[in-house]
């Protein structure tokens, strides 16, 4: 981690450390008091900040978030309809790889659950977010009639739910595989998936 400079400001130092150590050591390794000593900061003194643990994770989160969400807008710069779908799984599944613990809070996590309320609706906010971009690429191949004509929004979680599946077993180690074979797996997959959906050409 960066050293702490007490010259910048303390919210934003905060923020950081928080997010360094929910990236290294996972919600199960988080506490303000860890954030505190990061910080040279006594624990009592980032209430001045943040009112309780939910209210630092969900800004600290936000950071993964943003990440995801440049991840899936790079999947536009494809030039056909169908290119940027199967981009868009890629990127997924590539956020999933290589920021598993980001992702995790995202869309494994049962947040509600813990009582991280403000993480939650963190969550929530941001999953509603790519789902929008999913659903987008879709009747974008649909009105291209690359994609079978079929109900949007259930045909998005269709494709969603399919990558989460292969990225949340790539993750658990369930698999079995990784490096180039893992790659390979994921790329028929996403080929087998697209198959039942993309109009015969």
């Amino acid at each position: 981690m960066a050293p702490y400079e007490p010259s910048r400001d303390t919210r934003q130092q905060l923020l950081e450390k928080a997010r360094d150590i929910l990236v290294s050591e996972g919600l199960s390794g988080f506490s303000m008091r860890k954030v505190a000593s990061a910080c040279d900061l006594s624990a009592p003194a980032i209430y001045r900040h943040f009112a309780d643990k939910d209210q630092l994770l969900s800004a600290a989160v936000a950071e993964g978030a943003r990440l995801f969400s440049h991840y899936l807008l790079g999947a536009l710069s494809e030039e056909t309809p169908l290119g940027r779908l199967k981009k868009l799984g890629q990127r997924y599944f590539d956020f999933a790889l290589e920021h598993p613990k980001d992702y995790e809070l995202l869309f494994v996590v049962n947040c509600r659950e813990l009582g991280l309320e403000h993480l939650d609706e963190r969550a929530q906010a941001e999953t509603g977010a790519s789902f929008r971009i999913l659903v987008d690429r879709v009747a974008e191949c649909q009105a291209a009639g690359v994609v079978r004509p079929g109900p949007l929004e259930p045909t998005a979680v269709y494709i969603w739910s399919c990558v989460h599946g292969i990225a949340s077993l790539a993750l658990s180690g369930h698999l079995g595989v990784q490096g180039a074979e893992l790659d390979g797996l994921f790329g028929l997959h996403l080929e087998l998936l697209l198959g039942g959906l993309v109009v015969p050409s």
